[in-house]
């Protein structure tokens, strides 16, 4: 039977983020329409006789960065080389420059084998973290701040400008991302999104783990007796140590994997990425 891809229209993300909710990966409320919005011909959708049954992304950060994720495909039609055609089809879709993927880490000779190398495992964190609260007068809503600054700065450490995704994700609703600024400079920044369930914590980036204490402290105001979710590189001890200290706890593992020139996080500064899917 042929398998034909197509691209998602924006009203067909409702059940996109449905299928992740399901499959336990708690997006943001509005992960999808935000990259949607920075990047509308990045999803994928596969149909089968006209049945949908799977689906992926390769969301184009920048000229030279595609990210694969929201890979799926439905339980009834596993195991019969579907997956495989659609990630096959994204790949072809990012050609020679630099991809980044988020996989299990049970997938890590799967990714080897098209040419990916690991950059780090990525482990989930969660807990209630209120009662760590705590403000911070050095903390600024990144819509007082500069934008072009606030794009440098999260360029020196993601390696790549993502600017038309900034955008779009600085203005998701229920979302919550600040400035950590000392003597007129950016020593950090973080946002934190509502889930389905409770919410997420990502990116946070900072230069050091009190800069980054002070930024999480301060977005966990917002939380109240809720939980919280974070990625975090398993490579960035101080960070794994913050996220103890906060009352989180580890709870699962994914594999971070890359190929390409110039694919390079710093991710001594990295205490949280942004997405599972998406980078």
């Amino acid at each position: 039977m042929t398998l034909s891809i197509r691209n998602l229209a924006l009203p067909e993300m409702a059940f996109l983020m449905e299928v992740a909710h399901k499959e336990g990966w708690n997006p943001g409320l509005y992960d999808g329409a935000a990259f949607f919005q920075s990047d509308p011909e990045s999803f994928f959708l596969a149909e089968q006789n006209g049945v949908l049954v799977g689906g992926i992304s390769a969301h184009r950060y920048a000229a030279d960065l595609v990210y694969v994720g929201n890979h799926f495909v439905l339980p009834p039609y596993r195991k019969k080389g579907i997956g495989k055609e659609l990630w096959e089809y994204a790949l072809g879709l990012a050609g020679d420059i630099s991809a980044g993927v988020s996989g299990l880490p049970e997938g890590r000779d799967f990714y080897v084998s098209y040419g990916f190398r690991p950059v780090t495992n990525i482990i989930q964190y969660s807990g209630i973290m209120f009662a760590e609260a705590r403000s911070s007068d050095d903390i600024y809503s990144v819509h007082e701040m500069d934008f072009r600054m606030l794009l440098q700065y999260d360029e020196d450490i993601f390696g790549f400008p993502r600017e038309a995704f900034l955008k779009a994700w600085l203005e998701t609703p229920v979302m919550e991302s600040v400035c950590l600024l000392k003597e007129g400079r950016i020593q950090g920044w973080g946002a934190l999104r509502r889930c389905r369930r409770g919410w997420r914590l990502g990116p946070v980036f900072a230069e050091t783990y009190g800069f980054a204490e002070e930024i999480v402290r301060h977005l966990a105001m917002k939380t109240y007796t809720e939980w919280v979710y974070m990625d975090i590189p398993e490579d960035n001890v101080p960070a794994i140590k913050l996220a103890f200290a906060l009352g989180m706890t580890p709870f699962g593992a994914r594999l971070k994997m890359a190929k390409g020139k110039g694919y390079d996080e710093s991710l001594d500064r990295v205490f949280g990425f942004t997405t599972q899917d998406c980078g």
